[in-house]
């Protein structure tokens, strides 16, 4: 049942339990974590605390599979979490975000949900792709039809591909009438070295420990990253960053 009257409830957490409390905000913000998770989705609920944001983060079994068997889990927590709370503004985020100041300001995007499309490259053309770190979805008929569509892809996922990898085929061949809205950067939940200074939700990636492919990939992007912002700076006076206005340099893409 939902709880219509502002209170401010006590922390409510065991192991394996799931984590939430109510400041009786405009919005819930809502997620899930599995139990190698459960430290990052403590740390996340505390950053919340101090903002005094309502929360429910789900504690969610490890499934059998890959990490993109676990983001799959996506959908149905939104489902759930849409039955528990129908009339609330719901806020999906994944536990390795971190909120630093008011995020109220999201309410005002548009659509019956809203999500951070990102350019990626494709060869030698663009694409967009949808994220799903922070995801905003509001309690119409159009949102459920959106986490309907996108629960029944997953549903049908092999392994390795992700929720997002999912959420395009379900939007891209969806029947269902809903309009999607996209969110400012400084509330997309960019990763913390990337995001720009007035950002009030970064992401800070931790992924699977067991994943070390990861791991070494992002390190040799940041060893990469500096060498060309050296060369750069060598031959033009500008890094790499600076010249091309990348997001984080001075100058550069807020």
């Amino acid at each position: 049942m939902v709880d219509t009257k502002p209170r401010e409830d006590t922390d409510i957490k065991s192991p394996g339990s799931d984590i939430r409390q109510s400041f009786g905000s405009d919005f819930l913000v809502v997620g899930f974590f599995t139990p190698n998770y459960e430290a990052a989705a403590s740390a996340f609920a505390q950053s919340l605390i101090e903002q005094r944001i309502s929360h429910h983060l789900y504690a969610r079994p490890l499934l059998e599979g890959d990490w993109y068997s676990q983001t799959r889990q996506k959908p149905s927590v939104l489902a759930l979490a849409r039955r528990d709370h129908p009339n609330e503004n719901l806020i999906f985020m994944d536990v390795d975000c971190r909120v630093r100041g008011d995020i109220s300001e999201i309410l005002n995007t548009r659509g019956d949900v809203a999500m951070r499309t990102k350019g990626t490259a494709k060869g030698t053309q663009r694409a967009l792709k949808p994220t799903t770190r922070v995801l905003l979805v509001r309690p119409t008929s159009g949102a459920d039809a959106f986490i309907a569509g996108w629960e029944a892809s997953c549903r049908r996922a092999r392994g390795g591909q992700s929720a997002e990898f999912m959420l395009i085929h379900a939007m891209s061949d969806s029947p269902e009438n809903y309009s999607v809205g996209t969110l400012p950067i400084r509330l997309a939940g960019i990763e913390l070295h990337d995001a720009p200074p007035d950002a009030v939700i970064v992401h800070d990636s931790i992924r699977d420990p067991s994943r070390p492919a990861w791991a070494l990939r992002r390190s040799l992007q940041r060893f990469f990253r500096a060498v060309r912002n050296a060369a750069y700076r060598v031959t033009t006076g500008k890094t790499y960053d600076e010249l091309y206005k990348k997001r984080g340099a001075p100058g550069g893409t807020p």
